[in-house]
């Protein structure tokens, strides 16, 4: 591997780890205080919200972002011919997303006043559909910095402005209102930071080419629709089946998880614009590149699993207090799955890159249905520990079929 690539890969690595340390310390900060103020029925309903947003936003992209990401990564002239076009897909794909959200929404049975959250939240979710486009654009210019502040500034504000108002008004809705402006902010400075490093970019709304563009864009697509239903169908169905009390304990136990999640979310997409510009000219170097990310991470993995197994009485007790104290077989469950969550996401990023998308579609997709199944069956019988049995199987599962795969492809 060249020195310049190392240090290229370290550098982009070094911002996104300080950016997601910063931001997991400040979210793991509000989520303490919510869940000292509000209690397990406060922050399952504040998870409800933002999930069921996410889950509802599967119809804003079709791949979109990954495909121009992988092809501007390969070659900067793309940002003539495909990029302005795939914009403009990309900003309608965002206008048709929030109608169908708020047509559903309609219908879910909560609060009116929970619907206008939802729709503001949506709302927002427009501009943040269309800033993630720039953000990949950032990515394949293999630039990770500016993406590095606007996450820090947007989570300095919500805890800056979110504390007070959980520990003084103890407000969901006011905190929810917070967090979209500082939302506002962060998806603002993407798209003014991609545009100084890749330059103006005017949407075109061509449709016989946004076809072209999905036709070729829509396994990635499906690779996302499947890994979010197995990674946030779980908080939705358990709040649809159970409330938001086991909701509350479940996402309590599933914070210090995303905490963990920090080191593949650093490696990952640093290494993913090499693996993808490199894989026709040296595969050698891919090769090594996902040995050494693999064994790294799957080191990592176990020793952050048993640190949540060992000690998840410490940890709730002392960050979440005896509110939650139910949620300690959960957390044990979710720590046994944390490696198998670390290699997958490597594997679907390679498979991804080097042109195998159907293959890891498919795998994603049979465990994304296994998912659904085990989720309904267990939480109705378990609840909340049920819902964290069916992440584990579904991970597991995905990392024994997806290593097979990668190193059949890499052929080691």
């Amino acid at each position: 591997m060249a020195k310049s690539l190392k240090w290229k890969l370290i550098e982009n690595a070094g911002w996104l780890f300080i950016a997601e340390v910063l931001s997991k310390v400040l979210a793991y900060g509000i989520i303490v205080v919510m869940g000292r103020t509000l209690g397990p029925e406060g922050l399952g309903l504040y998870s409800f919200i933002f999930y069921y947003v996410g889950i509802l936003g599967v119809f804003s992209d079709f791949g979109v972002n990954f495909y121009v990401t992988k092809e501007v990564s390969k070659d900067k002239n793309r940002l003539r011919d495909l990029v302005p076009v795939a914009l403009g897909l990309k900003i309608s794909l965002a206008f048709m997303n929030f109608v169908i959200l708020a047509v559903i929404t309609l219908f879910l049975p909560k609060p009116l006043w929970v619907k206008l959250l939802i729709l503001g939240v949506g709302v927002e979710a427009i501009l943040y559909w269309v800033a993630t486009f720039f953000t990949g654009l950032m990515y394949a210019h293999e630039v990770t910095k500016y993406e590095a502040i606007a996450r820090i500034t947007e989570r300095c504000w919500a805890f800056i402005t979110g504390v007070p108002i959980l520990y003084y008004l103890r407000s969901l809705r006011t905190f929810v209102e917070a967090l979209v402006a500082g939302y506002v902010v962060r998806d603002t400075m993407r798209i003014y930071f991609t545009t100084k490093i890749a330059g103006f970019v005017r949407p075109k709304f061509k449709l016989k080419e946004w076809l072209g563009i999905l036709r070729r864009s829509y396994p990635f697509w499906l690779i996302n629709l499947f890994t979010m239903i197995y990674y946030q169908t779980d908080v939705v169905m358990l709040n649809l089946l159970r409330g938001n009390y086991e909701t509350g304990l479940y996402r309590g136990a599933y914070m210090f998880i995303q905490v963990a999640l920090l080191v593949p979310t650093v490696v990952i997409p640093t290494i993913l614009p090499p693996m993808a510009r490199l894989w026709e000219k040296d595969k050698r170097i891919v090769r090594t590149l996902f040995n050494k990310a693999y064994m790294t991470l799957l080191g990592l993995g176990i020793v952050g699993a048993g640190g949540l197994m060992a000690f998840p009485n410490l940890l709730i007790g002392i960050f979440l207090g005896s509110k939650f104290l139910p949620s300690i077989p959960i957390l044990k469950i979710l720590g046994v799955a944390v490696p198998f969550m670390f290699l997958n996401s490597l594997i679907g990023s390679l498979m991804n890159a080097t042109g195998k998308e159907l293959e890891f579609t498919k795998i994603v997709g049979f465990t994304a249905l296994l998912n659904v199944v085990l989720n309904y069956i267990l939480i109705s019988k378990y609840g909340a520990s049920g819902a964290a049995l069916a992440t584990l199987v579904s991970q597991v599962s995905v990392t024994i079929m997806g290593s097979y795969k990668a190193y059949y492809h890499l052929k080691i």
